[in-house]
């Protein structure tokens, strides 16, 4: 009983240190991001997933989706969306720690409507009607990025990214109720756009997994 316990933790040590960690060619990588501490209590309003080819040991493709969804009883609704595609070298890999860098273009857009009172001829409320929200972004980019991995089983991991992001941003008119002619009138300008270039940390947590 002795030797046979002895050749398993001979075989499971070595299976250990010959344990393939970290992801290479034809692997497909793929992580759910979500803000586990939101200000909002909401935990899945900006949720993320990804996913990367690995066309080398050291190089991927990668797509990227974001989306949310927050609504109010009786008072509002709005979501986001985003997409970016981009390409991941990864440079330095240290058993269990995977670190990369790579360039992404990317874009976003918001939507949200608000419920306001209507009226009839007499002032009478008639009821709810939706107006589209004033001022939401839509947004075009570019980053630079780099991130680390750490694979706490072969092929699990947890990580995190920064990145430098220069981005366009343009403003939706929305809408507001008119009492007097009792419709829903489009504003007839939008706020105007900005341009912007900063770093940007992602306050998420990324939960991946390589196939």
């Amino acid at each position: 009983m002795k030797k046979i316990l002895i050749a398993a933790i001979a075989v499971f040590g070595f299976t250990t240190a010959n344990a393939q960690y970290t992801a290479e060619k034809g692997d497909f990588q793929t992580s759910v991001n979500f803000t586990p501490f939101a200000s909002d209590g909401n935990m899945f309003n900006n949720v993320g997933i990804n996913g990367a080819l690995f066309v080398s040991d050291k190089s991927a493709i990668r797509l990227g989706l974001n989306f949310g969804i927050n609504s109010t009883k009786d008072t509002s609704s709005d979501g986001k969306f985003g997409i970016n595609v981009g390409y991941e070298n990864h440079f330095k890999s240290y058993d269990r720690v995977d670190l990369y860098a790579g360039a992404q273009v990317g874009f976003k857009t918001e939507w949200g409507k608000t419920k306001t009172m209507s009226y009839k001829e007499n002032g009478e409320e008639a009821g709810l009607v939706n107006v589209k929200s004033a001022g939401l972004p839509r947004e075009i980019s570019v980053a630079a990025f780099t991130g680390v991995n750490f694979y706490f089983y072969k092929k699990l991991y947890v990580g995190a990214e920064i990145n430098l992001k220069y981005a366009h941003t343009s403003y939706s008119k929305g809408e507001y109720y008119d009492p007097s002619e009792r419709k829903v009138i489009e504003y007839k300008e939008a706020a105007n756009g900005k341009n912007s270039l900063g770093f940007n940390v992602e306050p998420q947590l990324k939960l991946g997994w390589t196939f």
